[in-house]
């Protein structure tokens, strides 16, 4: 993204840097020290050992499923070979392989990945089982950035973390790899329910109440628990969900013809560029456009030749990673699974944030920034920001894929002079404020109206603290950018995990509600109880505004108005779910 970047199209390949970004500095800082008087579970596979961390024992890097390696390549999830001596891992093990540059992919990926971690209060339980499903645009994440998740512990619950396949290794399609019954696919959706198999199998063990699972997730984490919510393949794996940012892609899921064409690119583009000798022999005359490529040339491409270019030749064709209609975890979109009623029905909370793409714009300035030469790191330079043309630009793109005319969306809808007095920064606000409500604002609510009408006991947030720690952009101390970030895309999540220091006592109480809320929920499926405001079912016409006091509290807000504040029934009245 140069200075006159787009920012609209928040969850694409920008969303791959998120994770790192928000958590390089201190997500790492979870390691402990052995502890041999520290518990031994003895998993269905084999014993793991516990590390002590304060009130928290952790297991991590247990195996939850092979290595997806060889010959398992591009295959459903196969059990774990079983062990003997404790697995003692003292942090996280390596994530799943990564897309996009080199400084926004988690450290020390590998294609062995399939590990989860295990985060249990002190005491014997049965505690209930919270599973998190990161983000990162199905292309990034790792379970290192979520090592701390004691704001949920500390209330009684066990958190559990997996990862899985991303990218190219878990979503592409390819007529080569179809199986029998002709579905290929969303291998990276399949890992996550291996995962929710083995909570059920042996949470038990931990202490864990194995008929008492909550997924949540955020942003592709979202979309997933999404996903599980309409695949049959996912039905009697968990008894409540929690969506976080998750609704953007709702409205233009891939075929499986899609997909496979898109796979079918990609996959000729890297033979094209790698070497016979590199590819293989199994690859022997299918470098050449047109030629039929086998299961056994692309389970038998060297690591280093997905590394080097599959995983960005896939990036490439597909544009957003998304879940597709492969057949088999989707047999339809999931918005015709919604709209038949087929979707698996458990108690959901539903929610968004207030300034969703702010994020996304601040990583377009921070790139256009870091790309001059030298790097620019002067906010007062406001050369960074979007233009006026720009907008424009951003704005017809997003007036194409909706039936609005460019200038609806810019004159009617989101004019200039509503965002404020500083002309330099009023492009940059409006394309923000267009991508949130058309991304993630409307389609959350859509969704959490889909869901009421269906009978479901559903409670719909917004988190609003404009106030919240800064997620990218500061050097020793100095905020290094133009645009704010407002209440952006994953701001929440420090709410939830240890991931920066809450500054102040405002901050620390609205994350002691949201972590109430969500351990009630996991708990009872019910976000009420003692220790938080009342939060009103959606089925009321209320969503519940998560702010802290200073910018209007955890409150009731009216549905209509969160409609109206974010172009629902106006603007964006075309979307639906």
């Amino acid at each position: 993204m140069g200075r006159n970047g787009t920012g609209s199209r928040a969850p694409g390949r920008l969303l791959a840097g998120v994770a790192v970004v928000l958590l390089g500095v201190s997500a790492l800082a979870c390691a402990a020290a052995a502890d041999p008087a520290a518990p031994i579970v003895q998993t269905d596979r084999g014993p793991v050992q516990a590390t002590q961390r304060g009130p928290m024992r952790s297991w991590f890097g247990i195996p939850y499923a092979a290595p997806p390696v060889g010959d398992l390549r591009w295959r459903p999830p196969q059990p774990a070979p079983t062990w003997t001596a404790p697995v003692a891992r003292t942090s996280s093990v390596s994530p799943c392989l990564q897309t996009g540059m080199t400084p926004l992919r988690a450290l020390g990926e590998s294609e062995d990945c399939l590990y989860l971690d295990v985060h249990a209060p002190a005491g014997k339980g049965p505690f209930p089982v919270m599973v998190w499903i990161y983000g990162g645009a199905f292309t990034t994440g790792s379970t290192n950035f979520y090592a701390d998740p004691t704001p949920l512990v500390s209330r009684g619950v066990i958190v559990v973390a997996m990862n899985y396949r991303l990218g190219a290794m878990g979503f592409l399609a390819h007529p080569a790899l179809r199986d029998a019954a002709g579905a290929a696919g969303d291998y990276g959706i399949m890992d996550q329910q291996a995962a929710l198999r083995w909570v059920r199998a042996n949470i038990a063990a931990f202490g864990g109440d194995a008929h008492n699972v909550t997924i949540f997730g955020e942003s592709a984490g979202g979309f997933s628990v999404l996903t599980h919510l309409a695949s049959p393949l996912s039905a009697g794996l968990f008894d409540k969900a929690i969506i976080e940012s998750g609704a953007y892609g709702v409205n233009n899921q891939r075929s499986q013809a899609d997909m496979e064409a898109k796979g079918v690119a990609a996959v000729q583009k890297t033979l094209a560029s790698t070497a016979l000798d590199v590819a293989g022999p199994a690859c022997a005359g299918q470098t050449a456009a047109g030629q039929a490529v086998t299961a056994a040339c692309l389970r038998g491409l060297p690591v280093s030749a997905v590394r080097a270019h599959l995983m960005s030749d896939f990036a490439a064709a597909v544009g957003n990673v998304e879940p597709s209609v492969d057949g088999k975890v989707l047999p339809h979109p999931i918005k015709d699974i919604f709209a038949a009623g087929a979707n698996n029905k458990v108690p959901v909370i539903n929610g968004s944030n207030q300034d969703e793409n702010l994020l996304f714009v601040a990583i377009g300035e921070l790139v256009a920034r870091m790309s001059a030469k030298p790097p620019n790191l002067d906010p007062a330079d406001r050369s960074f920001l979007m233009t006026p043309q720009a907008y424009a630009k951003d704005a017809a793109n997003m007036a194409a894929e909706s039936g609005l005319s460019a200038a609806e969306l810019t004159q009617r809808y989101y004019p200039l002079a509503k965002y404020g007095a500083d002309v330099a920064l009023q492009p940059s606000l409006a394309v923000a404020a267009a991508g949130t409500d058309r991304t993630f604002s409307c389609n959350a609510v859509n969704v959490s109206g889909r869901m009421a009408a269906q009978g479901a006991r559903l409670w719909m947030y917004e988190f609003r603290d404009q106030t919240a720690p800064l997620i990218l952009g500061s050097f020793n101390g100095k905020y290094v950018l133009s645009v704010p970030q407002g209440p952006g895309h994953a701001s929440e999540l420090l709410y939830l995990f240890t991931m920066a220091d809450l500054r102040n006592d405002a901050q620390k109480a609205l994350r002691d509600t949201m972590a109430t809320y969500w351990t009630n929920f996991a708990r009872d499926g019910d976000p009420n109880g003692a220790g938080a405001p009342r939060w009103a079912p959606f089925a009321t016409g209320t969503i519940q505004a998560l702010d802290v006091a200073g910018g209007g509290g955890v409150k009731a807000m009216p549905t209509a108005a969160f409609s109206d504040e974010h172009q629902c029934h106006t603007a964006w009245a075309k979307l639906t779910f």
